[in-house]
C-alpha cells in the first residue's frame, strides 16, 4: 500500500497568521535596516503566484506591468509568458515599487545593496515572517516557513479550485504526464521531482 504524501503546504489560519505577521511587521520594522515593505510584498507574491525564491529574484522591474509577470524565466529553461499577479499581492508590489523601490530599472526586489535580492534573502523574509507570525502562539501550533511551502499552497489552491492540469500550466514544469489526476498526486509529483 503506498502512503498518502504529506502536505507541504500552509492551513487557512497559517495564512492568516502570517498576513497579520505582515501588517505588524510593516507597523514595527522602523530601523533604516529594515526594509518590511520589501518583506510582505516577497510574501505575498510567491504566496500568490507559485513562483520559485530564484524566479522571484531574478525578476526584472521592466517585467512586471499589467498586473502581471511577462517573460518569466522557470526552471528547465522555460520561459513562462505571464504569470498573473493578483490584486492583494499586487496591492503590495505597488506600494514597495511606489514608496521603497522606485522606477529605476533594474532588479524588481532589491538588496541592501542594491543588487537583486538573492535565493537565500528570500528564504531569511519568509523566516522573519513567520518567526513574527509565531511569536505569541502555544508551542504546539509553532510552525516553519520556506518559500516553497507558499508555492505547494498556491499550487493546492489552484489545483482545488481550477484542477489539476491548469496547476501544473501554473507551476512551470515541463509536461509531466497523464499519470496525474487528482491534486494529491500531483503534489506528491512535485514532492519527488522538485526537491
Amino acid at each position: 500500500m503506498t502512503e498518502a504524501p504529506s502536505w507541504n503546504g500552509l492551513t487557512r489560519r497559517q495564512i492568516l497568521r502570517l498576513k497579520s505577521a505582515c501588517e505588524q511587521r510593516i507597523k514595527a520594522c522602523t530601523r533604516a535596516d529594515q526594509n518590511p515593505l520589501l518583506e510582505v510584498a516577497v510574501f505575498h507574491v510567491l504566496l500568490h503566484t507559485g513562483l520559485r525564491e530564484f524566479e522571484l529574484s531574478g525578476l526584472d522591474l521592466g517585467q512586471y506591468h499589467r498586473r502581471g509577470f511577462h517573460r518569466v524565466p522557470r526552471k528547465g529553461n522555460k520561459i513562462t509568458q505571464k504569470v498573473p499577479v493578483p490584486s492583494e499581492a499586487a496591492r503590495w508590489l505597488d506600494l514597495y515599487i511606489e514608496e521603497k523601490r522606485g522606477r529605476e530599472p533594474g532588479p524588481l526586489f532589491l538588496s541592501r545593496g542594491g543588487r537583486s535580492l538573492a535565493p537565500g534573502d528570500v528564504r531569511r523574509v519568509c523566516q522573519r515572517i513567520a518567526a513574527q507570525a509565531c511569536a505569541q502562539v502555544p508551542a504546539g501550533e509553532v510552525f516553519m516557513l520556506n518559500p516553497h511551502m507558499l508555492r505547494h499552497t498556491f499550487l493546492k489552491r489552484v489545483a482545488d479550485r481550477h484542477g489539476v492540469h491548469v496547476a501544473q500550466k501554473m507551476s512551470g514544469n515541463v509536461a509531466i504526464g497523464r499519470f496525474i489526476t487528482t491534486p494529491s498526486s500531483f503534489l506528491a509529483f512535485l514532492r519527488r521531482r522538485f526537491e
